[in-house]
């Protein structure tokens, strides 16, 4: 069966009687999420199968790692199957991918096992937020630590996360406007991919009312924009400029050639724009997602799943890539949540169904990753990938969020802590960090050493929970200052530098 969706419309071609993939799309009239025209659904029966086969692999995984944490698999072999050995370091691009899988079991089934173990993997990279030597830091820390901090609100990731932010904004050159991606070669190269992590960027900005994070990653995003997309939708891998902010090249070291359509590299546009809308608001980063989903939706073959390169001429090394997939059911999910085109939503379902279905799944085999038939560059085909299976569990948490599906309850533990404020020393602008165990009346001030207070941030009553609070400075000179915390009958105080 085929299902060749267009705007709001689906038509169906039956051509012989097909066996039932893992997941079995419907049509249902039973919500407000399915009374759409032309909007599928996936069983819950089905999305269970599919999270007890991603249990399976990843114990497998485990298993074959021998339970060190210092080995994060970036991609299997294509002749054994098994995760690679020589792409097992914390220094991989790919070595936060395997964490974040183990953040995302532990969000959908809610069994602590998956929790400590995403806690050993992710705090095994904190090494890494101090990597200067590419774009990386995103894929590596907000993968791991970002979606740990999502769930357990851990003020040691949240400090982590900001200091990997600052690292990262170290290869922003302003005449540019860009963050260096590579420097292995070219110029100043800047790949499609780095737009995935300027999410790093934005997130602590945001929660850090830190604005030069929001310039730097708002930059890059337009030059990016300006730089990397065709009139048609599709994108360039790499953009070199010279040094002056002229391009110098375009050009390609994943597909078949510099006019070629990298799939993964066009996944990355649909994803990164629409993520970069979330955070600026800006219908241009919006159209440029739908235009990226566009191309992409309308180049797919029968199955939903691309080849590497959408113009690859030649047979021999014309393999399929399901990590471009992945990504792209994933972006599309959260494009659907701001456009409300079902074409979209369908064709995630679509991706998502041929994903775990047997031609793309590892059922009964002995590969070690969760998916097979992805591709890494030209030539290099037939494997399994970390981020395949990243982004893949990605979509299935996000199709259950966007239809009401309930996850497990997790238990997160609160309790009264106030950290060091970042950054410190500071000038004019800081942030306070701190967490409430249980709800009461609660203040957050700031003294001098003589013991007069400056300001009071914080004064009432406050659920339990973590806050991050922004002190402005400005008009005060340069010297120590003290923050107290009180609640609940409990006193804490900390110091911190201003220099002006």
């Amino acid at each position: 069966m085929r299902v060749m969706i267009h705007k709001n419309i689906q038509i169906i071609c039956s051509k012989s009687i097909c066996t039932l993939a893992i997941f079995i799309l419907l049509i249902t009239a039973s919500s407000a999420f399915s009374q759409q025209q032309g909007v599928h659904r996936i069983q819950s029966q089905s999305l269970q199968s599919a999270l007890f086969h991603a249990e399976d692999k990843l114990l497998q995984t485990l298993d074959e790692i021998n339970y060190n944490s210092g080995r994060h698999p970036g991609h299997t072999n294509p002749v054994t199957g098994k995760w690679d050995p020589d792409y097992l370091g914390r220094d991989q691009w790919t070595s936060g991918f395997f964490a974040g899988s183990l953040w995302y079991m532990y969000r959908l089934t809610g069994d602590d096992k998956w929790k400590e173990l995403a806690q050993t993997w992710t705090e095994d990279l904190e090494p890494m937020i101090s990597a200067t030597h590419d774009h990386d830091t995103g894929f590596r820390i907000f993968s791991s630590y970002g979606n740990g901090y999502k769930i357990l609100n851990k003020r040691s990731y949240y400090r982590t996360l900001l200091r990997a932010a600052n690292t990262l904004s170290k290869r922003f050159d302003p005449e540019i406007g860009a963050i260096k991606s590579w420097d292995w070669t070219g110029n100043f190269p800047v790949i499609i991919d780095n737009l995935m992590n300027l999410e790093l960027l934005f997130w602590v900005a945001e929660n850090s009312d830190n604005r030069r994070l929001y310039s730097i990653a708002k930059s890059h995003a337009e030059t990016s924009l300006k730089h990397h997309m065709r009139e048609d939708g599709s994108s360039y891998h790499i953009v070199d400029f010279d040094s002056n902010g002229n391009v110098y090249r375009k050009f390609t070291t994943q597909g078949a050639g510099p006019n070629s359509v990298w799939a993964r590299g066009q996944a990355w546009a649909i994803y990164g724009f629409t993520m970069i809308y979330r955070f600026t608001g800006e219908h241009k980063f919006l159209d440029a997602a739908e235009a990226a989903s566009q191309y992409f939706i309308e180049h797919l073959p029968e199955d939903f799943i691309p080849y590497y390169d959408f113009f690859e001429p030649y047979s021999s090394v014309r393999t399929k890539d399901a990590s471009a997939a992945a990504v792209a059911a994933s972006g599309f999910l959260e494009l659907y949540q701001f456009t409300q085109n079902t074409l979209y939503l369908n064709s995630a379902i679509e991706i998502l169904g041929s994903l775990s279905s047997s031609a793309y799944a590892t059922h009964n085999s002995d590969i070690s990753s969760i998916l097979k038939e992805s591709t890494l560059h030209r030539g290099f085909g037939r494997v399994g990938t970390s981020y395949a299976d990243y982004y893949y569990l990605e979509a299935i948490a996000r199709y259950k969020e966007l239809t009401g599906e309930e996850f497990p309850a997790l238990q997160v533990d609160n309790f009264l802590f106030l950290d060091q404020n970042y950054p410190n020393p500071f000038n004019n602008r800081t942030v306070i960090y701190y967490s409430l165990e249980q709800s009461g009346e609660t203040e957050l001030s700031v003294y001098d050493l003589t013991g007069r207070r400056i300001q009071t941030l914080v004064n009432g009553q406050m659920p339990a929970g973590t806050y991050n609070i922004p002190f402005d400075a400005s008009g005060l000179s340069s010297g120590v200052y003290i923050y107290k915390l009180r609640s609940n009958g409990t006193l804490l105080s900390r110091k911190m530098t201003l220099i002006q």
